[in-house]
């Protein structure tokens, strides 16, 4: 009896399960501060885990259910309320990376009309913080927060114009309160208009293949994709920018720049061989862009 009573000894003591899964969600806890003061979670984050309270109300209905069938020499039953609230804490900070809509922190996301609103629209962004921009379905336009830390706060869009009209639109920050800060917006442009656009951001990615634009300007620092060119097409860039234009385009490089082999210098600047409507490429005097081809 003696020795079946010692080989019980050597067992994990009774409370280890619930001690390792508070820890878990201490632990859970503290990354999520962590990553809020260091800028990797934006403090919306925090409304996200809040409007799941429901979760975290059935999560300590479920333990109280469980509690009379827990016996004394085990404490994994003991564990499931702290390993349901560790779940619901990873579920909701993965939708709030994953910019779900349904979460608060969606609240200062912005949507536009409807993409048949204007035939021609003239936008104009000018963000100090990181700007990526690309083609989207359904509204006119829309803007999302980086669900990342930062000082930026909600975009808010001017109007004016539409119907048969040019409209113009300019999207700028406001300020959101201390919950809904970031570093960085995303916005999508609808691709049934044609679009004029004056981008200035010194960290943007702007994807324009899918998109009808007849002359954009972009200064700062970052990369530009552009598609097939129309008629009269016109870009501007400053800082340092590196563009990509299709194989086979006709590009007029107006100023100093990094070309491909094989392009002829003009007077002004350089040309590649092409044929059809023409790129015209304006870089600004001390500016740094490359020209690639893909």
């Amino acid at each position: 009896m003696n020795r079946l009573s010692g080989n019980r000894g050597k067992r994990l003591p009774t409370g280890f399960w619930v001690i390792w899964a508070w820890l878990m969600v201490v632990l859970g806890g503290v990354s999520i501060a962590a990553g809020i003061v260091g800028g990797v979670l934006a403090p919306s984050v925090i409304l996200d885990i809040v409007s799941f309270w429901p979760l975290l109300a059935l999560a300590a209905l479920v333990a109280v259910a469980f509690r009379p069938w827990r016996r004394t020499d085990s404490s994994r039953i003991g564990a499931i309320f702290p390993m349901l609230l560790i779940t619901v804490l990873g579920v909701t900070v993965s939708l709030h990376l994953l910019g779900w809509s349904r979460l608060p922190s969606a609240a200062a996301d912005l949507t536009g009309p409807g993409s048949d609103t204007a035939s021609v629209v003239s936008l104009k962004v000018d963000l100090p913080g990181k700007l990526v921009l690309d083609s989207g379905e359904g509204a006119l336009y829309t803007v999302k927060l980086d669900r990342e830390g930062g000082r930026l706060g909600v975009p808010e869009a001017l109007e004016r114009g539409g119907g048969e009209e040019t409209m113009f639109i300019e999207i700028r920050q406001k300020d959101g309160g201390r919950w809904f800060r970031t570093n960085g917006w995303a916005i999508r442009l609808a691709p049934e208009p044609a679009w004029n656009l004056s981008l200035t951001s010194p960290e943007f990615a702007a994807d324009l293949r899918s998109l009808d634009v007849r002359s954009a300007e972009f200064s700062g620092s970052g990369s530009v994709l552009l598609g097939p060119p129309v008629e009269g097409m016109l870009v501007v860039v400053s800082g340092s920018v590196v563009v990509e234009v299709p194989s086979g385009v006709l590009v007029e490089v107006k100023g100093t720049a990094t070309v491909p082999g094989g392009w002829e210098t003009t007077s002004g600047g350089y040309r590649s061989a092409g044929q059809g409507p023409a790129i015209e490429v304006s870089v600004t005097e001390g500016s740094r862009v490359v020209i690639k081809q893909r």
